[in-house]
């Protein structure tokens, strides 16, 4: 039987049966509107959704004859299949609730524009692309470069150049300098990235400054809290378990007398001791 007859049936057996549309759908688990296609002959149902109509509205002479591979499908997730399929297709048709189902289908839409976008933001983020490539020899310097980029590196006494790429940095004397513009100060722990042409210098330890007028520069590590106390001819320092004086330039540590530092020297904690330069 074929549509439009096979509508006019299920039909005749629905209202011989005294079933409305809505009666007949609650007991088969159909949409309203699915039924309302079939029985004009708009669509054609599947096998499985005739077979429970037919078997609801005790129609017996139907042949549901199927094929093996058929009969081995699971019976409810081809039924939940037939159904999404028929939503979708009645979501398309766009003949009746016109307006309705195009405000369904630009949300949709627009739901999934939104998720491709961020998607693809997320994605192409930029992002520094470094690696961990060199100690500068002897003075503990960290150096990240970008991944790709020709290196030669050459170290001498106070000196070590990098040649990355296009950019030259060198190290002089704990200067920075990249194509031979001063870029920054550093000391061992901190760390020199080079990125989209520019220098940025990561700082393991703090500067710190005792008095304007001896001119000494002290780098505390920058895990160490420090409270300070300045007298007329001394300054103390508390950093952490360690105590820094300084008096008429001299340096002690914890009570020990370290060395002299003078104006424009640093002093640097470090490991538990003071190192001057």
């Amino acid at each position: 039987m074929r549509q439009p007859e096979l509508g006019k049936k299920i039909a005749e057996l629905r209202k011989a049966k005294g079933l409305t549309q809505e009666e007949l759908v609650g007991k088969c688990n159909l949409t309203v509107r699915t039924l309302q296609r079939i029985e004009s002959g708009v669509v054609t149902p599947r096998s499985y959704t005739l077979k429970v109509l037919f078997a609801t509205l005790d129609y017996n002479t139907y042949d549901f004859s199927q094929s093996d591979s058929e009969k081995r499908v699971f019976p409810f997730f081809k039924a939940i299949t037939e159904q999404f399929y028929e939503s979708v297709s009645d979501i398309f048709n766009l003949k009746t609730n016109r307006m309705k189902k195009i405000s369904i289908l630009s949300a949709t839409a627009i739901t999934l524009s939104i998720g491709l976008f961020l998607l693809c933001s997320k994605s192409n983020a930029q992002k520094p692309d470094l690696n961990k490539f060199t100690e500068s020899k002897g003075r503990g310097i960290i150096y990240l470069f970008p991944r790709g980029l020709s290196v030669h590196i050459s170290n001498t006494k106070d000196t070590a150049d990098y040649k990355i790429g296009k950019y030259l940095i060198q190290e002089n004397k704990y200067n920075i300098f990249l194509n031979k513009k001063f870029a920054g100060r550093v000391f061992e722990g901190d760390t020199v990235v080079l990125n989209k042409g520019k220098i940025t210098i990561r700082k393991s330890y703090w500067e710190f400054h005792s008095s304007p007028d001896n001119g000494i520069v002290y780098f505390i590590p920058g895990n160490l809290k420090m409270n300070y106390s300045h007298r007329t001819d001394t300054n103390n320092m508390i950093v952490g378990d360690f105590r820094i004086k300084e008096y008429n330039n001299k340096i002690f540590l914890n009570g020990v007398y370290m060395g002299i530092a003078n104006k424009n020297d640093t002093v640097i904690l470090k490991n538990g001791s003071i190192i001057i330069r």
